[in-house]
């Protein structure tokens, strides 16, 4: 398949309009749909808090530290949230740019190895993908991490491409240091936003890469010592850092965090022998049924396209067996497999004109996934359901009563808190409320070096909005209730002979 003699810029607008369209969906889901339970509210609160304190080393939730995940995704969602204020909007903008640049980076790859087809082709089926859409204006770290698996990816394919091709006396040359320095750069990336997972994409990728293609250049840029330097240079900084001011944080990382999540179901995270092709599938629908998936329409295709689509399979072929492996599994989790996918479906796609039906078929590939997701978010199905709208009603009552002081008892939801724009006090004796291992875990340790920061009981003196969840009502028959909503998960009582009558939102 070789590049069709089309002017720069048309094949430039071909991809632009993907990204518009990209960048479209994204903005709309953005502003359309609340902050998500459970994830977005305590993402976007750990950075608010971040962004107001100042403190980039450790970050904090409820003002307890929040070790669960590295400061990599909130040091830029708390760089967003200090220019735009707590918005959902400033919460998703890391997971929109990520995005784009991911579908920007697979599309000029795409349309290197394949022509101007194939270029378009490739992210525009990226982007219609419902998981990839969904995520990318979605307040979770696997958006930025997809995007730095990608650079490794094809990084790696253009290693192999080289060493087999042409190119291969020049690959000694700086165009292959500046690839190499960008591949560790993305892996230390990788590894301050999510942790050592990123290390096993990286080197689980790429010897499923070098199984597939037979070539030893997916194994060779592994052993280039400077990258190394910078990959856990880096990473390993924040780390020293992290663990001078608190020394458990290693055998937490490392034991608890990730070994015991791989290898026990303590996270509760356990899912059958099926979960990673259902995900890949239904991730990916329709195009992932209307695909003709063939090994001799992919070979066909050009060299460098075939070249990239081995290693990608390669990187897929690690995240099948690794989290198949693995005791903790979240659809998220296989996001960076994504891209790879959408390269092997375009190969197919992106051949001569072919008859009407499939020109209809990548049309609605290409369309009823982002067209369901809009319809959805527009008529309200997501924003207005009581188990995903997270901490909005609960902040529009509070505002709605004048913005008085909260306390939360025995309940915590940080997506209010951020919609607010302040911290409340939590009441809670273990700070199982705040979703963080880490904290349960090392109570003791925290309160010693006094780091903890929860309360034992409601101040006598506090004079506002008790907030409790639907299911507690113990001690509540002297409170007046001022908000609940049916389905909801909290209740709010006043509090305080102060407290003036507050509105239902």
């Amino acid at each position: 398949m070789n590049a069709p003699a089309t002017s720069a810029p048309a094949r430039r607008i071909s991809l632009a309009l993907v990204l518009a369209a990209s960048l479209a969906l994204s903005l709309f889901l953005a502003l359309r749909l609340p902050l998500l339970d459970p994830d977005e509210g305590r993402n976007a609160e750990v950075a608010r808090e971040m962004a107001v304190s100042g403190d980039l080393v450790i970050p904090h939730l409820a003002g307890m530290p929040y070790l669960d995940k590295p400061p990599g995704f909130f040091w830029a969602a708390a760089l967003s949230i200090r220019g735009f204020g707590p918005t959902p909007l400033a919460a998703r903008l890391p997971s929109i740019l990520a995005a784009l640049a991911l579908l920007a980076l697979l599309g000029r790859a795409a349309r290197r190895a394949g022509g101007e087809r194939f270029g378009w082709i490739a992210p525009a089926l990226l982007a219609a993908a419902p998981l990839f859409a969904a995520l990318a204006a979605y307040v979770i770290f696997d958006m930025m991490l997809a995007l730095c698996v990608t650079i490794v990816w094809l990084g790696l394919a253009r290693e192999v491409e080289e060493a087999g091709g042409d190119e291969g006396a020049s690959s000694s040359g700086p165009a292959r240091l500046r690839r190499r320095l960008l591949m560790f750069a993305a892996i230390a990336a990788g590894i301050l936003i999510k942790g050592p997972v990123m290390l096993g994409w990286a080197l689980g990728g790429s010897l499923g890469a070098a199984l597939l293609t037979r070539s030893r250049a997916s194994l060779a840029w592994l052993v280039w010592w400077p990258g190394w330097i910078l990959a856990l240079g880096i990473p390993g900084a924040w780390f020293a850092a992290a663990t001078a001011r608190f020394p458990e944080y290693p055998h937490y990382a490392f034991l608890e965090e990730s070994l015991e999540r791989l290898t026990s179901n303590s996270f509760h995270r356990q899912q059958p022998w099926w979960f990673v092709p259902a995900v890949l599938v239904g991730g990916t629908l329709p195009w992932s049924l209307l695909t003709r998936w063939s090994r001799a329409r992919l070979e066909a295709s050009a060299p460098a396209v075939n070249v990239a689509a081995g290693a990608g399979v390669g990187f897929m072929l690690f995240a099948a067996v690794f989290f198949t492996l693995s005791h903790s599994k979240l659809v998220t989790y296989l996001l960076p497999a994504l891209p790879p996918l959408a390269w092997c479906a375009a190969a197919t796609w992106a051949g001569p004109a072919t008859s009407g039906a499939r020109r209809l078929a990548l049309v609605i590939s290409l369309s009823l996934a982002p067209a369901a997701v809009i319809v959805a978010a527009w008529a309200g199905w997501l924003r207005d359901s009581p188990l995903l709208a997270g901490g909005a009603p609960l902040a529009r009552a509070v505002i709605a009563a004048g913005s008085p002081a909260l306390c939360y008892q025995r309940c915590y939801s940080p997506g209010t808190d951020f919609l607010l724009g302040r911290a409340s006090p939590l009441v809670s004796t273990r700070g199982e409320e705040i979703t963080s291992n880490y904290v349960v875990r090392y109570r003791d340790a925290l309160m010693a070096r006094g780091e903890w920061r929860l309360l034992d009981r409601v101040p006598r003196d506090f004079a506002g909005i008790l907030v409790r969840s639907a299911r507690d009502t113990s001690g509540t028959s002297r409170l007046e209730r001022v908000w609940a909503a049916e389905g909801q998960r909290f209740v709010a009582y006043r509090a305080g002979a102060s407290m003036r009558p507050a509105a239902q939102p």
